[in-house]
């Protein structure tokens, strides 16, 4: 896939290639009905630690997990609130999709921002491998 592809297909707003990874931020469409057009869109941190910019455009899964990232999203879900379940006031949002070349998400892994804990921000992720297949446990992350 070439560059401008991946970024027209994402709605990338912002790329940026660092000596750690390759970063970009998309504005996807929201599916929530929401109540004004300044809500529709939310911002997608698509963060590739340890990738080259080549290596993230070899990727093939692009189009697939753009295509099934709602459902993807919905699975991710239902495995957070079976592991941790919320209040029901907290919100559960897509705000990251993360890969890493160590392969510590599998082939990537979907983020939430669920708020802050006594130890930071408190990030919880559901990996999924190269089939699209979540795995069941959630990974906790504090920044």
């Amino acid at each position: 896939m070439i560059k401008s592809e991946l970024m027209t297909l994402w709605n990338v707003e912002s790329w940026a290639v660092e000596p750690h990874g390759v970063y970009f931020v998309s504005r996807r469409l929201s599916t929530n009905h929401l109540e004004n057009v300044g809500q529709a869109f939310q911002n997608l941190n698509i963060s590739c630690s340890g990738y080259t910019e080549d290596k993230i455009l070899s990727l093939t899964f692009w189009p697939q997990l753009y295509a099934k990232l709602d459902e993807l999203d919905r699975v991710a879900q239902k495995i957070i609130q079976k592991e941790m379940p919320l209040d029901e006031s907290v919100v559960l949002k897509l705000t990251d999709i993360m890969l890493d070349t160590s392969g510590c998400y599998g082939a990537f892994a979907l983020g939430y921002d669920v708020g802050e804990s006594t130890a930071g921000q408190l990030y919880v992720l559901v990996s999924f491998d190269e089939n699209f297949t979540a795995q069941q446990d959630v990974i906790y992350e504090t920044f």
